[in-house]
């Protein structure tokens, strides 16, 4: 990486916009100062859980949310997801999906972003 990444811009212009230490944050958020700074400055990949955290501990409203959510998709290529409490049919749907996922157009992409945001706001 070692490239400013929009979500590290995001992330460190809210910090200084709202006068949180670098060092405060990072205890908010259960990571290392130098953690946080790394991921700021995109020489560190987003981890799985942050933005969720972020999202949570500093009450962003859903514009800011769906913001720092396509920054991290943008930011990370790759992503890895926790499936050890979920049932063989959630295993299941995740794995062909992340094998699908190239093959969809645009629209059912969209399609299916709106059916689970709606889904998560219900």
């Amino acid at each position: 990486m070692n490239a400013l990444t929009e979500y590290g811009k995001i992330l460190r212009h809210y910090r200084i916009d709202n006068q949180i230490l670098l060092a405060d944050m990072a205890k908010t958020l259960g990571i290392s100062p130098a953690y946080l700074s790394s991921i700021e400055t995109g020489s560190r990949a987003v981890p799985a859980d942050l933005t969720e955290k972020v999202v949570d501990m500093y009450r962003f409203d859903e514009e800011m949310r769906t913001r720092l959510m396509k920054a991290e998709a943008d930011t990370n290529k790759s992503l890895t997801i926790d499936l050890r409490d979920a049932s063989p049919e959630a295993v299941d749907a995740t794995v062909m999906f992340a094998r699908e996922i190239r093959n969809l157009s645009v629209q059912e992409v969209r399609d299916l972003y709106n059916k689970m945001h709606g889904i998560r706001n219900m």
